[in-house]
């Protein structure tokens, strides 16, 4: 075991060179042929010079089925709420079966690597961490990465929504495998990549949504198995366990979940952060804005001297109605800001419209001011 493991390390620690070489310069056939290849080569070695023992009991199993329709129901859920689109993956046969060796073998690769290597180590934290990083960094997609240097912001989402939970859930991942989940972590990472691959679409949400949601799960997925899972065992083995420490776990924990709920738009109040003064002194860059979504007949009710929130050119604008106007039926609003000299050009169909202003919150959008500065130092804000 200790050949496997040194021998693993090294060749670990060349190919990630190799991958950051060859993805850096774009090259589709290390991506469609050389990365697959390689992992099922690693895999098919494994299994055959390898003694992994993939047993699962019951409690496993239902915490396996529990976690993947959780899953499947979050990813439904956005879908009703944000919409669908049509997934990029092409549904003819022949590339459904091209897109499964390509995107599955590396998975099933590296996941059958850690389990080799860090199952059989659990005691040595350093050689753990190190194999964890070197399969991170692995799977991070430098292309991309590179290609979006010169956009800051557009490279500060790409990593929020897709490198960040990535780190965070093959980290969650390595404490299952400790935790001898081996079938639970393979499993996982294969049914949630093909059903992403077979299922025509997938929930039309934004990079923020989508950071959230694939951060949020993982780390569910190991609190529900920590305090849940382990729990059964402390049972059986008759631990007591302190009453007060699990009632604020689960008070924290629900507070969170909605916070979170909350911030990416799941309730019927949603914030946003202002990033002008153009209200001064309803409010001022840098505080949050609490609206209120409204339906289509509410929308067309909107009183005079509200405050919508409403978007235009891919942007959050809170403004003062001053003025309704009617055209062949269709109600439009003209808006202005209340330190603004002119209303604002444009009239706001109801269809731009997102809420309407309920209450703001002072400096606790800061945070987000300071990041759109620094990505945006050339632009002037309306």
């Amino acid at each position: 075991m200790k050949c496997i493991k040194n021998k693993g390390l090294i060749i670990i620690f060349l190919y990630l060179l190799i991958t950051i070489y060859f993805t850096t310069k774009g090259a589709t056939f290390y991506t469609n042929i050389i990365n697959p290849i390689f992992w099922g080569i690693v895999f098919l070695y494994l299994i055959r010079n390898v003694k992994i023992r993939f047993n699962v009991n019951k409690r496993q199993l239902i915490y396996f089925i529990t976690i993947i329709f959780i899953t499947i129901g979050i990813y439904i859920t956005l879908g009703y709420m944000y919409g669908f689109s049509k997934t990029p993956y092409s549904h003819k046969i022949i590339s459904i079966l091209t897109n499964i060796i390509i995107q599955i073998n590396p998975i099933i690769g590296i996941e059958t690597l850690k389990i080799a290597i860090i199952t059989k180590n659990k005691n040595n934290k350093l050689l753990v961490a190190i194999i964890t990083i070197l399969l991170i960094l692995i799977q991070i997609n430098y292309h991309i990465l590179v290609d979006l240097c010169s956009n800051k912001e557009e490279l500060f989402r790409y990593i929020c929504s897709t490198t960040f939970p990535m780190v965070i859930s093959n980290i969650i991942y390595t404490y299952f495998l400790l935790k001898d989940m081996y079938i639970f972590v393979l499993g996982y990472r294969v049914l949630v990549k093909l059903f992403m691959i077979v299922v025509p679409i997938f929930p039309n949400v934004d990079w923020y949504v989508m950071g959230s949601a694939s951060i949020l799960l993982p780390i569910f997925m190991y609190l529900l198995f920590k305090y849940k899972f382990l729990k059964e065992k402390k049972d059986i083995r008759k631990r007591k366990e302190n009453i007060l420490a699990k009632i604020n776990y689960v008070v924290t924990f629900i507070l969170a979940f909605m916070l979170v709920c909350f911030m990416i738009g799941l309730f019927k109040y949603e914030p946003i952060c202002i990033l002008s003064n153009s209200m001064i002194p309803t409010y001022k860059r840098g505080d949050v804005v609490i609206f209120k979504k409204m339906n289509n007949y509410e929308l067309s009710n909107i009183s005079q001297n509200s405050i919508i929130v409403y978007t235009k050119d891919d942007k959050n604008i809170a403004h003062r109605v001053v003025n309704i106007v009617k055209i062949e039926d269709r109600v439009l609003y003209q808006t202005k800001g209340d330190s603004n000299n002119a209303p604002d050009t444009d009239l706001v169909r109801i269809e731009q419209i997102k809420g309407v202003y309920v209450f703001h919150i002072k400096y606790i959008g800061l945070p987000s001011v300071w990041l759109y500065n620094y990505f945006h130092q050339e632009e002037v804000n309306i």
